[in-house]
């Protein structure tokens, strides 16, 4: 036996899974998502299934599960209304507006669950009154739901993402650090792929503080974040962690984007790279 049949093996009946599901009505399917707890991972299966199908059956489903007395239930359509229609182009996606609404809605909810599944959608959702929503929310008690603020994409584009990212960026959440620092970190592509990243004296200081992060995810992220914007202590770290046996996959992709080199570039190359811009 290979070693790589056992992963075969789980492929193939998550594979299966999958079609079982893929047969079943939508309300058999909303059914299985209440299936054991929060984290059932069949149940989050049947939630997939349901995004994909994205139909105005489905969207009729989980809206009437949002309004069920069952928390659980709301729980599950929200987690289902947030990615209605997943893998299709943004604009082809259905029942936006309407979703957003009732996350809003949820977020007044009894249900602590129900409350996080309403913060969630928003950060999937990403519109306009989403992002206004979530601003609303970054310093909410519950570390999961800060953590849908820092999760969200759209929210990076916001004229005041950056003093909110800073904020969060010194969350007593170790994960909504982290979050916090990799979408400061993250920027946007302009016309020909050029990379475009917020840089200010403010930005460069938070990325700074984040390197004595007692989380090391936070702590990489945060060296990313400083030598994409060409800091020289930033490159000076990300160099070391280069020469060093304790690199991470991200160490080489931040190099490669900052010398503009092709993927899967020898590291060797990579540290010579960026021995130059620091001569």
């Amino acid at each position: 036996m290979t070693s790589e049949e056992p992963i075969e093996k789980i492929d193939t009946e998550r594979a299966a899974a999958r079609r079982e599901l893929e047969g079943k009505s939508t309300e058999e399917l909303f059914a299985a998502t209440l299936e054991g707890d929060y984290e059932n991972d069949a149940a989050w299966e049947a939630v997939t299934v349901l995004r994909l199908r994205g139909t105005l059956e489905v969207f009729e489903a989980a809206k009437r599960y949002c309004e069920s007395e069952n928390p659980a239930a709301r729980a599950r359509g929200l987690s289902v209304l947030a990615q209605l229609g997943a893998g299709k182009p943004d604009a082809e996606r259905p029942f936006v507006e309407e979703s957003v609404s009732i996350a809003i809605e949820h977020l007044r909810d009894t249900d602590e669950e129900a409350i996080r599944s309403a913060a969630w959608a928003l950060s999937h959702l990403g519109t306009g009154q989403a992002v206004s929503a979530l601003i609303a929310l970054r310093s909410h008690p519950d570390p999961d739901v800060r953590h849908a603020v820092a999760n969200c994409i759209e929210l990076r584009k916001h004229p005041g993402a950056a003093p909110i990212l800073i904020g969060l960026m010194e969350d007593s959440n170790e994960v909504v650090r982290d979050w916090a620092t990799f979408a400061l970190g993250s920027g946007d592509v302009e016309e020909g792929g050029v990379w475009h990243y917020d840089d200010s004296p403010e930005i460069r200081a938070a990325f700074t503080k984040r390197l004595d992060d007692t989380y090391e995810e936070a702590r990489r992220e945060a060296i990313w974040g400083l030598a994409k914007r060409r800091d020289p202590l930033g490159m000076k770290l990300l160099l070391k962690h280069l020469e060093s046996d304790d690199r991470w996959s991200g160490d080489e992709d931040t190099a490669e984007e900052i010398l503009n080199l092709e993927q899967d570039s020898s590291v060797a190359k990579l540290c010579d790279g960026l021995r130059r811009l620091l001569a």
